[in-house]
């Protein structure tokens, strides 16, 4: 039973469980449910800027080493990757997406490697890098650019153009 009186606090019994607690206890609790809800709206996290697929545009006329470094799962490398192309001048290499399977067999999820380092080594033996997070991407996005240029830069750009399909090898792995 429940009094009107402020200062007096008698225990109510819970029918469910057998248990008593006072009505102070069930007031204070209240309280804080209601101001964890008024608190701060929810706000959706912001996308990753993941990059899983690029293009290295060689806009030399000399031929260029390229490694690139797919990253596999936070905290780990074994799932990491390495690929090293030389690029002949005025000619690109299309870097497909990699996938992988961390947990099998206990899990069939197949996760995306990100794209986090490109390395160019010129003719001049002048060495170039990026790295992840890369300028102007705001978001996870597939068949980005990286032109190495005469300047002895590499720029960060979005995919600018219809690709053909037809001029790449292992066309299923092509993502248009």
């Amino acid at each position: 039973m429940v009094t009107n009186d402020i200062n007096t606090i008698t225990p109510i019994e819970n029918p469910l469980t057998n248990m008593t607690c006072s009505s102070e206890v069930l007031k204070i609790n209240k309280c804080t449910d209601e101001t964890k809800s008024e608190s701060q709206p929810f706000k959706m996290p912001r996308a990753p800027p993941h990059v899983y697929s690029c293009f290295v545009v060689n806009c030399t006329n000399e031929p260029i080493d390229c490694i690139l470094k797919y990253n596999g799962r936070p905290g780990e490398d074994k799932f990491d990757e390495v690929a090293n192309v030389t690029i002949p001048g005025n000619t690109e290499h299309y870097f497909p997406r990699q996938l992988f399977q961390p947990d099998l067999p206990e899990s069939y999820c197949k996760w995306v490697k990100i794209i986090t380092h490109i390395q160019v080594k010129k003719a001049n033996d002048h060495i170039l890098e990026v790295n992840y997070p890369f300028e102007h991407v705001h978001c996870p996005i597939r068949n980005w650019e990286f032109h190495v240029n005469n300047e002895g830069e590499i720029l960060s750009k979005p995919p600018t153009r219809v690709v053909n399909v037809l001029k790449y090898e292992n066309l299923d792995r092509y993502e248009c």
